[in-house]
């Protein structure tokens, strides 16, 4: 997959994921948690443009296991990572209510899905 192609693609599913944002505050009430909702959107960006890079680099490796390592680590950096946001944002944002988590799954499942999609074109070298 070329850059251009992975940038295209992410656009169109950032502003999927956008759309679904608008939608989940719209409605329900939860206009406290839109700098979380956005953060968290911004955050799951770097990780798909990290990710792809790393990806890449490591399809083409003489190493041919390099590339699910990658892959299997960056999982659970992510799922960590996301653990600590959830965690540290209800101890220290102290929301009113729990539904500011319907957006955060909203954009996990909808960036996930995107990495699913395009490692699974990145392997394609590595089966090569």
């Amino acid at each position: 997959m070329q850059t251009s192609r992975f940038l295209v693609l992410l656009a169109a599913v950032s502003g999927l994921a956008a759309l679904g944002l608008a939608t989940a505050h719209l409605l329900l009430s939860i206009d406290y948690a839109l700098p979380f909702s956005v953060g968290t959107m911004l955050l799951f960006v770097l990780i798909c443009v990290g990710l792809f890079f790393l990806g890449r680099r490591s399809a083409g490796a003489e190493n041919k296991h390099l590339f699910s390592n990658v892959f299997m680590g960056a999982t659970m950096v992510k799922m960590l990572l996301c653990g600590m946001l959830v965690v540290t944002y209800v101890l220290l944002g102290a929301p009113p209510n729990k539904l500011f988590i319907v957006p955060f799954f909203w954009l996990y499942i909808v960036y996930t899905g995107f990495e699913v999609y395009f490692l699974m074109k990145l392997s394609a070298i590595v089966a090569k």
